[in-house]
């Protein structure tokens, strides 16, 4: 490896010595990563190098491990930029550079806390590919995950994917959502022609949601595998197993004084475009107890969804647990009359009828 940056740094400085001319000195390597980008079997190095003493970005290079001048890939002084920090003279990274590894099905991001995540999206099924993360002084609550992929037809890394991932601004920090945004928020781009003091700006913009085309939000592979675990654990009557499983749905060990379910339980586990999924879920959360945190979600899911019959019922329910019998039977009741409007009244729970007659308390 040392070679390929040797040979790299030589084309850069154009290393042929030219007799009274000073020496030019190699750039300083401030991160050097290994990478499978050309969806082959070849391999590469994407290096991130310092700019030269007055300039106001960083150097970003890709090239062959088996390298010549004319192999380099990618060397851009556009696409990392540094701007001052607000508490020194010192200059910052707007971007920080990752090799994601592509995997069948799904997508790997950088959360806020620099920690690897998975979400259920298929991108690059085999290979590598480069992410770009926004990264901000004093914000450890969201960032931007600009990922690109080498198109072989172009012979250019191309953005695929703009994802804006935040965590839990409380409680444990952990994350709470992957959204994906039109890729048009940016523009078409390559690597190549990336400006990333432009792409800021335009991202801080996104981020107000003053955006154009819509927004989606993406399942995280945690969430995805907590709910069929616990689905499975509940199907064969392993009580055990599903409360245990059903605790990890919880963040801070569910403690309601540092960590109260309207703080993170929508943000988390209410998926717009998969509303069967959350109201699962939230019915789920009243089965292991969790009551607050049901109810939570399955507000949100009648919400956006008021015609998701049976999440009045799972609300319903949840109500009916703690005790809060005027909702409870204001949700049985929309339940019923949903039911018997399609013409299912004869599948109505016994319980929802007896229930229903409860007059609330004063």
């Amino acid at each position: 490896m040392k070679r390929v940056l040797q040979s790299v740094l030589c084309a850069l400085t154009c290393c042929v010595a030219v007799p009274g001319s000073p020496a030019l000195a190699a750039p300083q390597v401030l991160k050097e990563i290994s990478a499978s980008l050309l969806g082959d079997a070849s391999r590469q190095k994407v290096f991130v190098l310092a700019g030269d003493a007055d300039d106001v970005s960083n150097r970003l290079l890709i090239a062959p491990v088996q390298t010549r001048d004319e192999d380099i890939l990618l060397d851009t002084s556009k696409a990392l930029p540094l701007i001052k920090s607000q508490y020194s003279s010192a200059l910052q990274g707007v971007f920080s550079v990752h090799v994601l590894k592509g995997r069948p099905g799904v997508m790997t991001v950088i959360d806020p806390q620099a920690e690897e995540a998975v979400v259920k999206q298929p991108f690059v099924e085999a290979g590598d590919y480069i992410a770009l993360v926004t990264s901000e002084e004093d914000n450890a609550v969201y960032n931007f995950n600009l990922l690109f992929a080498f198109n072989r037809s172009s012979r250019q890394f191309e953005l695929k994917a703009l994802l804006e991932v935040a965590n839990n601004d409380s409680c444990d920090r952990s994350l709470v959502s992957v959204v994906q945004l039109p890729v048009q928020t940016l523009g078409t781009i390559t690597l190549a022609s990336f400006d990333g003091r432009e792409a800021l700006q335009k991202l801080q913009v996104a981020r107000t949601g003053r955006i154009e085309g819509v927004r989606k939000k993406l399942m995280t592979g945690n969430s995805a595998d907590l709910l069929d675990m616990a689905l499975a654990a509940y199907r064969k009557g392993d009580d055990s197993s599903f409360k245990d499983t059903m605790s990890y749905a919880l963040m801070d060990g569910g403690s309601h004084d540092t960590c109260p379910p309207d703080s993170y339980i929508v943000a988390k586990y209410y998926y717009p475009q998969r509303p069967g999924w959350s109201n699962d879920l939230g019915f789920l959360l009243g089965e292991a107890g969790y009551y607050a945190e049901s109810i939570e979600l399955l507000n949100a899911v009648i919400a956006d969804h008021p015609n998701r019959t049976v999440a009045y019922l799972n609300l319903a329910d949840s109500y009916w647990a703690v005790n809060d019998k005027e909702r409870a039977v204001a949700a049985y009741k929309q339940y019923a009359s949903r039911m018997s409007e399609a013409g299912k009244a004869s599948k109505i729970p016994a319980r929802v009828v007896e229930r229903s007659a409860v007059a609330p308390e004063v």
